[in-house]
């Protein structure tokens, strides 16, 4: 019987509150002809590192090698504000809602992650991580692009959150869209910031 593959990540999920400026942020697109494919409010949450195409039979050794990497790992608080698109307003392919705070935590996370998972054949991107919340992503080939200025110069309440908990998620398509299933959770460290 051939192995079953499955699309996997690592990441985190996040509060209602920021679901909550996700919804309101969408209103602001211009977008007549539906190019954009919308994140469900459950499965909005912050990627760490796409692994991508895995071996079901791998997910036991990938928590394994990760439950170590991740032995003293600190919690990371980071703030969300902002809004972005890549590549570029004119021809925008993903929306996002931009990520503050504790950015070299999180790189250094995604080292850690790439340190454990590299020698079991999943590649580093050749990009540098930038943390950042995907919201929408834009349907492509299409005749005409959403007006995403308005998103662009969005204001709304930042919202501060702590990530205690890193996920191994399966992407898994369903009846519309995905859904996302926790495969393994990872505690992160608290670090006593008093020092004492």
């Amino acid at each position: 019987m051939a192995e079953r593959i499955i699309r996997t990540f690592f990441g985190f999920d996040l509060p209602h509150e920021i679901r909550q400026r996700a919804a309101a942020l969408r209103t602001l697109v211009n977008d007549p002809k539906r190019a954009v494919r919308w994140v469900k409010g459950a499965n909005i949450h912050l990627t760490i590192r796409f692994l991508g195409a895995t071996p079901e039979e791998a997910v036991n050794d990938i928590a394994a090698a990760m439950q170590a990497a991740l032995a003293e790992s600190p919690m990371a608080t980071i703030n969300v504000a902002g809004t972005g698109v890549f590549p570029t307003a004119t021809r925008p392919r993903v929306l996002w809602m931009g990520v503050g705070g504790d950015i070299a935590g999180l790189q250094a996370l995604e080292q850690t992650i790439h340190q454990a998972v590299g020698p079991m054949g999943f590649p580093r991107e050749d990009r540098e991580y930038i943390p950042h919340i995907t919201i929408g992503r834009v349907r492509y080939p299409q005749k005409i692009t959403p007006d995403v200025s308005k998103f662009l110069h969005a204001e709304y309440e930042s919202v501060k959150c702590t990530l205690r908990e890193l996920h191994l998620f399966e992407s898994k398509p369903a009846e519309k869209g995905v859904v996302y299933i926790p495969l393994a959770t990872f505690p992160l460290e608290v670090i006593d910031q008093e020092g004492s």
